[in-house]
């Protein structure tokens, strides 16, 4: 149980560090909180500190993966709305050039 006490104070400690002062990304967020789960997840499974690693590493990869994938998906949303906002000024410059070249 002490085990089980140490790595869930560790994993607060981790989780409000983050938490206070902001991850970057969706995939630094994902890998924090997977490794938090799986390690409390592995604790509780196994019962032991191996078990708890392991449970923090595979969390850690599986968050860290659906992190980086809403990360790619927000970049591309960003790369969308761009390409939106550039077709809307292009089409903005054509009408105003065709106004001042009617009026020559």
């Amino acid at each position: 149980m002490t085990t089980f006490k140490t790595v869930s104070v560790a994993a607060l400690l981790a989780a409000s560090m983050c938490a206070g002062s902001g991850c970057a990304t969706d995939a630094q967020t994902g890998t924090l909180a997977g490794a938090g789960i799986g390690a409390l997840a592995g604790q509780a499974i196994g019962g032991n500190t191996g078990s708890t690693l392991i449970g923090a590493g595979v969390g850690a990869g599986a968050g860290y993966l659906v992190g980086n994938e809403m990360d790619k998906k927000k970049a591309q949303n960003d790369r969308d709305e761009l390409r939106r906002e550039l077709e809307q000024e292009r089409r903005r410059n054509r009408r105003l050039r065709e106004k001042y070249e009617d009026e020559d």
